[in-house]
C-alpha cells in the first residue's frame, strides 16, 4: 500500500508540482532565462555569420543558394530581432517608480525568453544541409527571335522534327550555302523542340573556331563547359581527356541515374553550328554512337561531305535558296510595296536576280534601297553588275557583290567607318557597344561633339543605322564591358555581325585605303612581317601571347590591339616596342605584365585611348606624358597606387577602375585635376577613402573632390562606411547615370536595371539628411535601404519623383515606412520589397479615414512583403486609431479583422503580389475593394498563419489575369476560394487565366479548396466542390502536413477533384491528404483529363483507388504515374465494368509504385498483377518501379499473366516484395 502512495504521489508531484515550479521558475529565474538568452543569440550569430561567409564564396562561384538555406537564414535573422526586441529592456521590471517589481513583466521576460531559447536551440539543430548549401545553374536556354517563315522549308523543319522525336536517329546534318539561312533554321528547330516538350535542355553553340586549324585543343574545351554550364554540372578534371570522360557519363542513360547533376530523365539537345571542319566528337566527350546515349546532335555546315563522311550524320537535311515568290516576297516586305509599280518592278526583279535567293543577300540590299527613287534603284543595279567579288571560301561571288554594295551605299563617312571597326572587332562573338565607344573616342569620331553623352548619342544612331541595313544584328548582351551604365538599352549593350558580313568588312577594310590588318593568331617572331610599314589599324588577337619584336614600324598606325584570350600575360615588352608609331591614337594591351611602363609608350603624343585591362601594372609614372589622352581603363588590373603624374591628364573625359581591387592609393587631388573628366568607375576597386576632416596633402583621395569635377555625369564607385560620405553636397553637378553604393556590401551587381542606382547598407536616419544624399534620392530612379537605423519612421526622405525600384531590409527599428505626403509622390515606383524588418507595423501611415488614395501607386507592378511579423496593414488607419485597434487587442478582442488593403488604395497595374510571414494578417482584400486588382497575374502567400480565406467570394471575378496562385503554410487557412453564389448553371467567368500553377502546401486546417453554396453545411468535403471552375490550370500541386489531431477539419470527402475543374491541366501532384478517399468526382466526363501528363499521388492513407473505370480511357496523354506510401491502397486501376480494353492510358511510359503496403495488384479484378488482356494498353510503357508494397502482391500467383506483353519497356524495378514467387 505504501508503495502505491508513493507512486500516485509522485505522478501528483509530477503534473503538478513540476508546472508550477516551472513557472514560478518563469518569474524568480528571468534574468537567467534572458542572460541565456542573450549567449544563445550570439551563438546563432556566430553560427549564421560562419554560414555566410561560405554562401558568399559559393555565390562569387556563379552557384545558386538552395532555397532551404535562405529560408534558414530569414528565420534566424527573424528570430534574433524578436529575441534582441525581448531582452533589450529587462531592466524595466520595476513599477510605482522603481519602489515595487513588476511581476507581470518579469514573469512574461522569463517565459518568453525560456521559450525564444528553445527555438534557437531548435534552429541550430537544423543547421546541416544534407544536399549542401547552393547548386550550380545551369545558364538559361536562348530565345530565338527574327525567324522569318518560308513555306518551302516548313517541310523541312517538319521533317527535321520528325527525326528528333525518333530515337533511332542520333546526329542530324543541316547544310546549305552561306546565307542560305541555316542558322535561322536550327534555332527555330530548337524553339519548336522547347515548345514540344522534346527535350528539356537545349544547346546552342557556334563553332567557328573550325576555321582555324591551331584552335582544336581551346575549341573543345569551349564545347565541354558549354555544355556542362547548361546542365548546372562542374567539371572535376582540368585536362581535356579527363573532361570529356565526365562529360559522357553525363550524356548515358545507363550512367544518369547515378548522377544527381542531370535529372532522370533528362534529354538534351545540342546544336553545332558553323563547321568548316571535322570535330572529333571523342574528345568532346558526346557519345553519339552509344545507343544509351541521352542526347541528339544537330550539325550544321556549309559542306554535306563533311556532315554526312566525316562526322558520321544520319540523316542530313539541305537547304536550298529561295526561289521565284518566296524570293520576291521577301524582297517585297523589306523594300516596300513601292517596287510593285510599273516602273520599279522591272528593275527590282533584276535587282533581286543579282541576291542569288540568298535571303542574307536580299535583306541586306532590300533594306538599303527602301523608298528609294527609281534612278537610284537603276545605279544600284548597274553597281552590282560592275563589282568585282573577291574569292572567298564558302561564299558566293554574289554574296560578297550584294555586301560590298550595302557598304558602298552607306551615307558618311562615320558609319562606314563604324562598319570596318566592328569587321575588326567580331571575333564571332558580340561586340561590346562599350568598348566600341571607347575606340571610336580615339579615333576621333566624334571629334564635333564636346560631350560624351553626344558621342554616345551618336554611336548608338550609327548603329542603327548598320542594323537598318541589315549589317549589324542585336547581340545577346554578353559582350565584355567594364560598366554597363552609359548602355542601359538592352538592344544597345552589344551587336553582333554575320560571319560573311565579317568576312567582306574585313576584305574590305584591308584594301589599299583603309589598310586594316586583323590577324587571329601570332604565334611566332617570323609573322610580324605580314604586318605591313603602311597599316593604319592593326588588331591581333592570340591564342597566346607572341613573342614581340624590338620595334614595330608602322608611321601610319592609328589603331593597334593585342587581345589574349588564354589567361597567359606576357611577361615583358620592349622598351623600343612603340618607337615607330608616332601617328597611334588607340591603344589597347591586355592581360601583359608592366613592371614598368615602356619608355617608348611617351612618344605616343597623339593617344587618345589607352586600354591595359587585366595587365599587372607596376611603375606607371609615364602616363603623365600623354598629355592627349581621354580614356584610360585598367579594368581588372593589380595597379597599387595610381601615380601623382595623372594630375596631368586635364584631357582624361572617361576613367576606367572597375575591380582593381589592389588599388590602396589614390594621392589627394589626383581627382580633382582632372577637370574634364565624365565618366568615373570605381566599382570593386578602390575603397580607403579619407574623411573629409583630413585635410593632409599625403592623404587618399576625398569624395569632396569630386565636387571639382564640374563635366562629371556618371559615375560608379564603392563607399565602404558612411562617415566616408561629406556632410556637404557631394556632387555639385547633375548626373544622369550613376551606380554608387554606400556601406559594407559583399557583392555588387554586375549589371543594372536602373541607370541611377543607390545603394545604402548601415548607418543612421541623419545619412539620408545630407545634402548629398538628398539631392542623390530626388533622381534615383533604384534604391535599396538595408540595415539602416531609423527610429520608427517614416524614412526622412522628402521626395521619392524619379523612383521606380525600393527594397527596404534589416531595418528593425523601422515602424512606417512612409507618410501620406511621401507615398504621393511615388508615381514613377514600379518595384517594391519590404523584408525582414521587424518592428514595421505600416507601410505608409495616413492621418485620416477618407482621404482619396486611389492615385497613389499608378505604375507599381510588383510588392513583395517578406518576414514582417508586427506588419498589420499596407495604410489604413492613423496612429490613434492603430492604438486604438491594439488597446482593444489587449482586452481580450484579438479576433478583430483589419482587412490588408484599404479600398481607398488602387494598384491598377500590380501584376505580382507576394506576401510572406505577415502573422497578424487574417483579411487580404477590404470588402469594399474596387477593381484595382485586375491585373494581377501572379499571387504568393506564404506563412501567414491566421488568414482564413484567400479570395472571397465578393469578387474573386475581378482577378481577370491571375495565372498562378502559391499558398503554403497558412495554417488556419479554411478555403483558398469562395464561390458561393455561383453554380454550374451560371455562366461565369472566374480566375479564368489561372493556366499555369496553382500550388497549395502544409495547409494545417483545410476545409477545402472552394466552397459553394451547397458546402455550407460541410456534409460533404471534397477539396474541391463539385463546382469548381477552373478549367485552364496547367500545374497544381496540393499538400497538407500530417496534423496531431486528425479530428480537426481535414480534407476527408469522398471525392478530391470537383466536376468541371482543371480541362488543361497538365501536372497533378496530391501529398499528405490523409482522410482522401477518392480523387475523381462521379459526375466528371471522360475527356475532363485529356490534357494530364503527369499524376502523383503521395502519403494519402485512405486513398482507395487511383483511377476509377469510367474515366480511365479519357487519360489520352498520362505519360507518368507515381503513386507512394497510400497504406490502404489496393488497387491502382478500376476497370470493372469495362467493356473493351483499348486506347487505355495509351502514352503512359512511367509507372512507380512504392509503400503501398495493401496492394494487391495494378488491376482491380485480375490474375496475376497485369491482365493478359491489358498488354496492349501499356504498349509504350519504358519504366517500371515496384518497391517494398504489400504481402499480398505476388502471393500464389506470378507478377505478370503469360500473355502480357510490354514491348518497349526498358526499365524493371522489383524491390522488397517479400512474397514475389514468379515475375
Amino acid at each position: 500500500m505504501a508503495d502505491i502512495v508513493i507512486a500516485i504521489a509522485g505522478k501528483v508531484s509530477e503534473y503538478l508540482v513540476a508546472p508550477i515550479g516551472r513557472q514560478l521558475g518563469y518569474l524568480f529565474c528571468y534574468r537567467i532565462h534572458a542572460e541565456k538568452l542573450r549567449n544563445q543569440v550570439q551563438t546563432l550569430r556566430t553560427t549564421r555569420n560562419d554560414l555566410q561567409i561560405t554562401i558568399d564564396e559559393a555565390t562569387r562561384k556563379g552557384d545558386e543558394i538552395r532555397p532551404v538555406v535562405r529560408d534558414w537564414l530569414n528565420g534566424v535573422d527573424r528570430i534574433i530581432g524578436e529575441a534582441e526586441a525581448l531582452v533589450r529592456d529587462d531592466q524595466n521590471m520595476s513599477c510605482l517608480n522603481g519602489w515595487c517589481p513588476n511581476l507581470i513583466s518579469r514573469y512574461q521576460l522569463g517565459r518568453e525568453a525560456y521559450k525564444k531559447a528553445q527555438v534557437i536551440v531548435g534552429i541550430q539543430t537544423t543547421r546541416n544541409f544534407l544536399d549542401g548549401i547552393s547548386y550550380r545553374v545551369p545558364p538559361r536556354s536562348a530565345t530565338f527571335k527574327g525567324y522569318e517563315y518560308f513555306q518551302s522549308r516548313d517541310s523541312t523543319l517538319n521533317q527535321i522534327m520528325d527525326v528528333l522525336r525518333d530515337d533511332e536517329t542520333k546526329m542530324i546534318g543541316v547544310c546549305g550555302m552561306g546565307g542560305v539561312g541555316k542558322t535561322m533554321l536550327v534555332k527555330q528547330v530548337a524553339q519548336q523542340a522547347k515548345q514540344h516538350n522534346l527535350f528539356t535542355t537545349d544547346i546552342y553553340i557556334d563553332v567557328s573556331w573550325t576555321r582555324d586549324s591551331k584552335k582544336d585543343e581551346e575549341g573543345i574545351a569551349e564545347i565541354q563547359q558549354k555544355i556542362a554550364e547548361m546542365l548546372g554540372y562542374q567539371f572535376q578534371g582540368k585536362d581535356e581527356s579527363t573532361r570529356a570522360y565526365e562529360l559522357k557519363q553525363i550524356l548515358q542513360k545507363e550512367k544518369q541515374l547515378d548522377k544527381e547533376k542531370v535529372q532522370k530523365k533528362e534529354k538534351i539537345l545540342i546544336i553545332l553550328d558553323d563547321i568548316w571542319k571535322k570535330i572529333n566528337l571523342e574528345k568532346v566527350g558526346i557519345p553519339f554512337k552509344d545507343d544509351q546515349t541521352i542526347c541528339k546532335l544537330v550539325l550544321v555546315s556549309r559542306d554535306t561531305n563533311l556532315l554526312r563522311k566525316d562526322m558520321g550524320a544520319q540523316k542530313c537535311f539541305s537547304i536550298q535558296h529561295l526561289q521565284g515568290k518566296e524570293a520576291w516576297h521577301l524582297f517585297k516586305n523589306i523594300a516596300g510595296d513601292s517596287v510593285e509599280g510599273d516602273q520599279l518592278r522591272p528593275i527590282a526583279i533584276k535587282v533581286l536576280d543579282k541576291c542569288g535567293g540568298l535571303p542574307i543577300a536580299i535583306v541586306t540590299i532590300a533594306t538599303a534601297l527602301k523608298d528609294e527613287t527609281v534612278a537610284v534603284w537603276k545605279n544600284a543595279l548597274d553597281e552590282l553588275r560592275s563589282c568585282a567579288p573577291a574569292n572567298i571560301r564558302g561564299m558566293e561571288k554574289k554574296v560578297y557583290t550584294c555586301l560590298q554594295w550595302s557598304y558602298n551605299h552607306l551615307e558618311g563617312d562615320e558609319v562606314k567607318s563604324l562598319f570596318l571597326l566592328c569587321g575588326c572587332l567580331s571575333y564571332y562573338g558580340d561586340i561590346s557597344m562599350d568598348q566600341m565607344l571607347r575606340y571610336a573616342m580615339g579615333l576621333n569620331f566624334f571629334d564635333h561633339i564636346d560631350s560624351l553623352e553626344g558621342d554616345i548619342n551618336k554611336l548608338v544612331t550609327l548603329v542603327k543605322t548598320l542594323k537598318a541595313s541589315s549589317l549589324l544584328l542585336d547581340g545577346d548582351g554578353s559582350g565584355v564591358g567594364a560598366s554597363r551604365l552609359l548602355f542601359m538599352d538592352g538592344d544597345h549593350k552589344s551587336v553582333r555581325m554575320h560571319d560573311l558580313v565579317r568576312d567582306v568588312a574585313r576584305i574590305i577594310a584591308s584594301n589599299a585605303s583603309h589598310r586594316y590588318k586583323v590577324v587571329e593568331d601570332v604565334p611566332t617572331y617570323q609573322d610580324w612581317t605580314k604586318i605591313k610599314d603602311e597599316s593604319k589599324f592593326i588588331s591581333l588577337y592570340c591564342k597566346a601571347m607572341p613573342e614581340l619584336p624590338p620595334m614595330l614600324v608602322c608611321p601610319k598606325l592609328q589603331f593597334f590591339i593585342l587581345h589574349s584570350n588564354s589567361g597567359a600575360s606576357l611577361n615583358t615588352i620592349p622598351n623600343t616596342f612603340f618607337e615607330g608609331m608616332s601617328q597611334l591614337k588607340v591603344l589597347a594591351l591586355s592581360g601583359m605584365h608592366f613592371p614598368t611602363l615602356p619608355s617608348t609608350l611617351q612618344s605616343l603624343a597623339n593617344l587618345r585611348t589607352l586600354c591595359l585591362d587585366r595587365c599587372k601594372l607596376g611603375d606607371m609614372a609615364i602616363i603623365g606624358e600623354l598629355k592627349k589622352l581621354q580614356v584610360l581603363s585598367m579594368v581588372g588590373s593589380d595597379i597599387q597606387q595610381l601615380p601623382r603624374e595623372m594630375m596631368q591628364l586635364t584631357n582624361l573625359r572617361l576613367l576606367d577602375l572597375n575591380y582593381c581591387e589592389e588599388l590602396k592609393v589614390i594621392p589627394r587631388d589626383i581627382l580633382s585635376s582632372l577637370s574634364r573628366l565624365e565618366c568615373l568607375f570605381m566599382k570593386s576597386s578602390f575603397s580607403e577613402w579619407a574623411t573629409e576632416e583630413v585635410c593632409d596633402r599625403h592623404s587618399n583621395a576625398c569624395l569632396l573632390e569630386l565636387n571639382s569635377l564640374h563635366r562629371l555625369r556618371t559615375i560608379e564607385v564603392k563607399i565602404p562606411n558612411a562617415e566616408f560620405v561629406p556632410k556637404a553636397n557631394m556632387f555639385d553637378h547633375n548626373l544622369t547615370s550613376y551606380a554608387i553604393f554606400i556601406g559594407s556590401f559583399d557583392r555588387l551587381p554586375e549589371t543594372y536595371e536602373e541607370s541611377r542606382t543607390l545603394h545604402i547598407k548601415g548607418g543612421d536616419e541623419n545619412l539620408l539628411s545630407r545634402d548629398g544624399i538628398r539631392k542623390l534620392l530626388r533622381t534615383t530612379e533604384e534604391l535599396l535601404l538595408w540595415e539602416l537605423e531609423v527610429r520608427g519612421g517614416p524614412i526622412p526622405v522628402r521626395s521619392f519623383d524619379n523612383l521606380k525600384t525600393l527594397v527596404v531590409g534589416k531595418c528593425h527599428e523601422l515602424k512606417i515606412l512612409f507618410l501620406l505626403s511621401m507615398a504621393r509622390d511615388l508615381l514613377q515606383l514600379e518595384e517594391m520589397t519590404i523584408k525582414v524588418c521587424n518592428e514595421m507595423q505600416q507601410i505608409m501611415e495616413v492621418g485620416h479615414v477618407g482621404i482619396n488614395l486611389q492615385l497613389l501607386f499608378p505604375k507599381l507592378r510588383s510588392l513583395k512583403l517578406r518576414y514582417l511579423p508586427k506588419l498589420v496593414n499596407f495604410g489604413y488607419f492613423s496612429s490613434e486609431l492603430e492604438t486604438t485597434f491594439e488597446a482593444m487587442c489587449s482586452k481580450g478582442n484579438p479576433d478583430i479583422n483589419m482587412p490588408f488593403f484599404n479600398y481607398q488604395v488602387l494598384f491598377s497595374n500590380l501584376e505580382i503580389l507576394e506576401l510572406y510571414y505577415l502573422p497578424k494578417i487574417k483579411e487580404i482584400w477590404h470588402h469594399q475593394l474596387p477593381l484595382s486588382f485586375s491585373n494581377l497575374r501572379i499571387l504568393r502567400v506564404e506563412w501567414c498563419s491566421h488568414i482564413l480565406n484567400l479570395i472571397p467570394c465578393r469578387f474573386i471575378q475581378s482577378f481577370k489575369n491571375l495565372k498562378e496562385i502559391e499558398v503554403i503554410l497558412c495554417e488556419n487557412l479554411r478555403y483558398v476560394f469562395d464561390v458561393q453564389g455561383y453554380d454550374d448553371g451560371d455562366h461565369v467567368e472566374i480566375l479564368s487565366k489561372l493556366e499555369e500553377t496553382l500550388k497549395l502546401e502544409n495547409l494545417v486546417e483545410p476545409k477545402g479548396i472552394s466552397i459553394c453554396d451547397n458546402e455550407k453545411n460541410e456534409s460533404s468535403r471534397g477539396c474541391f466542390s463539385c463546382f469548381s471552375p477552373f478549367r485552364h490550370v496547367e500545374h497544381s500541386s496540393i499538400f497538407c502536413p500530417e496534423k496531431e489531431d486528425k479530428d480537426q477539419g481535414n480534407v476527408n470527402g469522398v471525392h478530391f477533384l470537383g466536376e468541371g475543374f482543371f480541362s488543361n491541366l497538365e501536372k497533378l501532384k496530391l501529398s499528405l491528404l490523409h482522410e482522401l478517399k477518392e480523387i475523381w468526382h462521379h459526375r466528371f466526363s471522360c475527356d475532363s483529363f485529356s490534357n494530364l501528363r503527369i499524376l502523383r499521388v503521395d502519403s494519402c492513407r485512405s486513398l482507395l483507388n487511383i483511377i476509377p473505370c469510367h474515366l480511365i480511357k479519357g487519360f489520352k496523354n498520362l505519360k507518368e504515374i507515381k503513386v507512394s506510401w497510400c497504406w490502404n491502397l489496393k488497387h491502382v486501376f478500376d476497370l470493372q465494368g469495362c467493356d473493351t480494353y483499348d486506347e487505355i492510358l495509351p502514352k503512359l511510359e512511367t509507372l512507380e509504385l512504392e509503400g503501398l503496403k495493401k496492394l494487391k495488384g495494378i488491376i482491380i479484378y485480375t490474375r496475376g498483377l497485369f491482365s493478359p488482356s491489358m498488354s496492349m494498353s501499356f504498349q509504350n510503357l519504358k519504366c517500371l518501379s515496384i518497391n517494398d508494397c504489400g504481402k499480398k502482391v505476388g502471393e500464389d500467383e506470378v507478377l505478370f499473366g503469360e500473355k502480357v506483353s510490354f514491348s518497349n519497356l526498358e526499365e524493371l524495378k522489383l524491390c522488397n516484395l517479400s512474397m514475389l514467387k514468379k515475375i
